[in-house]
């Protein structure tokens, strides 16, 4: 009776430690921002099987900013997540509302591919630069784009842009207690 209870108690501390995992399960991305700026999360939605984020510099704000970093994460039922096909599905829809540069891959790979370009203003888009990339997580695929309308600026500061979005790191948790202590470089998709 005694060899019962106790199997009976370490199967049930078994069952809510897995439920605790699954319940709490969430998936985080690290970034650098890679300058002295103090970036602000202003924007912060789940729509469907997506969830947004965004982050401006200090003076701007969701819908008045020069630099923006947008990530959108997708949660599709039976995910089976392609980088360079979900890039090129992205990167061609921008291109339509702005063709007067395509975009230029610069790493491409199933599971993270990165593409770029500075366009002219038109009716739809104003000039502006992007590096836009794509990488695959544990539970979703996951778009990073870094937007800056000061070409000059995007131009003297590429590397330190294509250093921050491309080091962006997702990493997946099963549990709530392992943080990140800086909130400022962390946030949950």
């Amino acid at each position: 009776m005694q060899n019962k209870t106790l199997l009976l108690i370490i199967f049930s501390i078994l069952i809510i430690t897995l439920i605790q995992g699954i319940c709490f399960a969430y998936q985080t991305v690290l970034i650098n921002f890679h300058d002295d700026r103090e970036w602000s999360k202003v924007y912060n939605q789940t729509r469907g099987n997506e969830h947004i984020v965004q982050f401006v510099p200090p003076g701007q704000s969701y819908r008045n900013w020069n630099e923006t970093y947008i990530f959108h994460s997708y949660k599709f039922k039976n995910f089976k997540g392609n980088a360079v096909s979900f890039l090129g599905a992205l990167t061609r829809k921008l291109e339509q509302q702005n063709n007067t540069k395509p975009y230029i891959t610069i790493k491409r790979s199933n599971n993270d591919s990165i593409a770029t370009r500075c366009i002219a203003s038109n009716d739809f888009i104003k000039s502006q630069c992007d590096i836009y990339r794509v990488t695959v997580g544990q539970e979703s695929i996951i778009s990073i784009q870094y937007i800056n309308k000061n070409t000059v600026n995007f131009k003297n500061n590429y590397n330190k842009y294509l250093e921050s979005v491309s080091e962006a790191n997702p990493y997946y948790s099963y549990y709530r207690y392992d943080r990140i202590m800086s909130r400022g470089t962390s946030f949950e998709l």
